[in-house]
């Protein structure tokens, strides 16, 4: 799971990089180049590997601003010993920029987009054990950025059952967050009176009297049952449940709330529950030499924010070395019990003591296009070879959003997603 959502407000300042993020990323770099070392000088019966570099292209342009662009590279390594040991690592970065309006509102009360431009990075590494019959696996992550910083945990462990026809698995994450906010001590009695976050540059930095830090704990867990029906006929089942505990708004957003040019901070709940329950379905045509792949997931959350979605994937070898996946996604919601429009807020006010310009709270519904060409390549002789497999992946699809006119962004009417992919295993 993502650590944190993709804010869309950001306007930070140049700032050197703090003494722990350094040592976080030196740390993760001598990780990832002992585990590289390590994959390496190992005797190819004594352990197997793989390592994958991906760079995704995220761009959601608009036509009353520049709209969002995220450019994101990331490195995962693993490596197996003895069929019983684990580890993995990896590191990714996101390079975002764009411009987008600072205050939600109708248009003759928002001032021109605001540009912005940040880089989140995080690493990530973790160790498992199996045996015939199932598996445990650890994972720890950091993330950092001028005005949020993460650190995760999380547990993954499946289990056989009934001569391997079942599996059980149960996966656990916990989340310690720390968001930069705008220090509001002094009015929070008086919501309407919220200032937003101008600028990053005090963030994390001791003795700073404009600017505070919030704490976001979220907890998830994930139970589900797989059964394999046939040979070719898979079927999964599942519940997901998340509680998040903390500051969840944008520190940067404004929303104009009535008609006397009231212009606070946005103010969500500090509480939230997400429940999700999901299944899923694999069949494989050996014959035609293709498989398809369904999902179904129905979610609600305490926000009255309720959710349906389907996905759909079929792939296709066309020669021994090309696959190719086509890819449709559909989801629909409706908004959070606090939402409105630009113009409800204006004429109606706030919908209770809490209000919000984020757009993945409003109504609406996405679809989602796309395919995949993966390219594979294994040698005669693997014995001679220093790899198994080599697989490049080239992957378009394009994200298609209906949403309300008066909706936050709601000039941004659809994103490009490109992604390069290169992976070994050996």
């Amino acid at each position: 799971m993502q650590l944190r959502r993709r804010r869309q407000i950001a306007v930070p300042a140049p700032a050197a990089p703090a003494p722990s993020r350094a040592v976080a990323f030196a740390l993760a770099l001598a990780f990832l180049a002992a585990l590289a070392t390590l994959l390496l000088a190992a005797p190819a019966r004594a352990a197997t590997g793989d390592a994958a570099l991906r760079t995704t292209l995220f761009d959601e342009p608009g036509t009353g601003n520049a709209g969002v662009r995220v450019i994101h590279p990331q490195l995962d390594l693993g490596a197996n010993f003895a069929e019983t040991v684990s580890i993995n690592a990896g590191y990714n970065v996101d390079i975002v920029s764009g411009a987008t309006p600072r205050t939600f509102g109708p248009v003759d009360v928002v001032s021109s987009p605001t540009k912005f431009s940040d880089t989140r990075q995080l690493v990530h590494g973790g160790f498992g054990f199996e045996s015939p019959g199932g598996g445990i696996a650890f994972t720890g992550a950091y993330g950092w950025e001028r005005d949020y910083r993460s650190k995760q945990i999380s547990a993954t462990t499946h289990h056989d059952l009934y001569e391997h026809n079942f599996t059980l698995a149960l996966a656990y994450s916990h989340n310690w967050d720390s968001v930069c906010d705008a220090n509001n001590s002094a009015v929070l009695s008086q919501p309407l009176q919220l200032m937003a976050l101008g600028t990053s540059q005090h963030c994390f930095q001791a003795g700073q009297t404009d600017v505070t830090t919030q704490p976001l704990s979220i907890d998830a867990f994930e139970p589900s049952l797989a059964w394999t029906m046939t040979p070719r006929l898979i079927v999964q089942g599942g519940t997901s449940i998340q509680i998040l505990d903390g500051f969840q708004s944008n520190p940067y957003r404004q929303v104009a709330l009535g008609s006397q040019g009231h212009t606070p901070q946005e103010h969500e709940p500090l509480l939230r529950q997400r429940y999700a329950v999901f299944a899923r379905i694999a069949y494989a045509f050996p014959d035609a030499k293709a498989s398809a792949l369904g999902m179904v997931r129905l979610y609600d959350d305490s926000w009255a924010l309720r959710a349906v979605t389907g996905d759909v994937t079929i792939n296709k070898y066309i020669t021994q070395v090309m696959l190719v996946s086509f890819r449709g996604h559909y989801h629909l919601q409706s908004g959070a019990s606090f939402y409105r429009g630009s113009n409800g807020y204006r004429f109606l006010g706030p919908n209770g003591q809490y209000w919000t310009g984020d757009r993945e709270l409003s109504p609406m519904s996405n679809y989602l296009m796309g395919a995949k060409f993966a390219f594979l390549r294994k040698p005669r002789q693997q014995r001679s070879s220093w790899f198994v497999e080599l697989e490049a992946d080239l992957k378009y699809e394009i994200l298609l959003y209906q949403v309300q006119p008066d909706a936050p962004n709601a000039d941004r009417k659809f994103a490009n997603i490109l992604q390069a992919a290169l992976e070994a295993r050996f």
